[in-house]
């Protein structure tokens, strides 16, 4: 009996051992296409076109459904590779470059017309690889504009990152494909990161003082201590409480959410012995990039729910036949905030996230005055009030 077993357990312990190093090996050669420069970083491609006219599409049709005005914003887009910046929808640039909206340093040089699957867009070279439109906002001339990497470019630049900092064994077979599908390869995926950025259009264009106070007060990051372990245990208590914004169904059960929010909140900064600076560093960055991952967000959720479908060349050509995926993204990135590892301000952009999922609950027009320059914490307490 005892051999039978001892037999049978070796039998599983090979099999097992087996399927592991045929898994390794899978992924190891699956990770050599991982490509390592865009195939062709001079031209924007037919696929990347396809994804901006896909994105024009949903938010022109779900934007008004996410925050009343948003649909009828016209959206300007430069994208970006290793080698050159691309200027998409935007009027015939007479200066040089972009400027790094709302700061005013320039970067960039002539904007040259090219032809990209039938439509003039316009491009100019990067010549400092530290020196790019980066993720966020650009202005060229008096045109704000959304900056964001070509889709191809993002998943170079995202494994590089990620490569280095995995460990030696484990970056050769770590499933970067898949584990980045839901994040920017997917077509659905990378459409909603270029929501979030052409949200931050629509905060510059509303309320331009506000956007400019909030971003300009980045700079407060490296005075915030994030190395603080007790600081980090006490947002992930937070962020635990927050999470539960995806479980209420009504108003009641959102002002007791609410509640333990502002009260576990208020306990970690007095803990901390946060400054009145840093608070404020704290609210302003929620309500321009937690909003704005709200937005990534919701508009996904809502094209799942409300079946919205792309057109016909993005199913066609980019496999996109629906966002139903968005929706289980969003209720997945609402539940598992506490347990995702929060580097830096990433903090900012899901505690603004869950505060705005409250708020869906707690006050109808707070869109409209979180516009105005409200914050959102001041929004949860004023909602709550009897």
């Amino acid at each position: 009996m005892f051999k039978k077993r001892k037999s049978l357990l070796l039998g599983i312990f090979f099999t097992m051992a087996g399927l592991c190093l045929f898994s390794s090996l899978t992924l190891l050669i699956i990770n050599q296409s991982l490509p390592k420069r865009s195939e062709n970083p001079e031209l924007l491609s037919e696929n990347q076109m396809l994804l901006t006219q896909e994105a024009n599409h949903l938010l022109s049709g779900v934007g008004n459904q996410v925050f009343p005005g948003w649909s009828v914003e016209r959206i300007p887009w430069v994208f970006y590779n290793e080698t050159a910046a691309f200027a998409v929808g935007i009027d015939t640039p007479l200066s040089e470059g972009w400027t790094m909206y709302p700061r005013t340093h320039q970067r960039g040089g002539e904007w040259q017309p090219v032809n990209a699957s039938g439509n003039t867009v316009f491009r100019t070279w990067i010549e400092d690889p530290q020196k790019t439109p980066e993720n966020f906002v650009v202005k060229i001339d008096d045109q704000i504009a959304a900056s964001f990497q070509t889709q191809e470019f993002a998943l170079i630049y995202f494994h590089d990152l990620m490569y280095t900092e995995l460990p030696p064994v484990l970056r050769e077979i770590f499933p970067y494909r898949i584990f980045f599908r839901d994040l920017m390869l997917a077509p659905e995926a990378y459409i909603s990161s270029l929501a979030h950025e052409a949200f931050h259009v629509f905060q510059a264009r509303q309320n331009p003082v506000m956007f400019e106070n909030a971003e300009l007060i980045a700079n407060w990051e490296k005075q915030y201590p994030f190395e603080n372990e007790n600081l980090m245990k006490n947002w992930k208590n937070e962020l635990k409480v927050l999470q539960q914004a995806g479980e209420v169904s009504t108003r009641e059960e959102a002002i007791l959410v609410a509640e333990q929010f502002l009260k576990v909140r208020n306990e970690r900064r007095q803990s901390a012995q946060l400054s009145d600076a840093l608070m404020d560093y704290e609210r302003k960055r929620e309500w321009l990039e937690g909003v704005a991952k709200y937005a990534e967000l919701q508009i996904g959720k809502i094209a799942a729910q409300n079946e919205f479908l792309p057109l016909p060349d993005s199913t066609q050509k980019l496999g996109l036949k629906n966002y139903s995926s968005r929706a289980q993204f969003f209720k997945t990135q609402l539940s598992t905030m506490s347990k995702t590892n929060m580097d830096g301000e990433i903090l900012f952009y899901y505690s603004g996230f869950g505060q705005g999922v409250l708020l869906d609950h707690l006050m109808p027009g707070w869109k409209d005055r979180v516009l105005q320059g409200d914050y959102l914490e001041e929004l949860l307490v004023e909602s709550i009030q009897p």
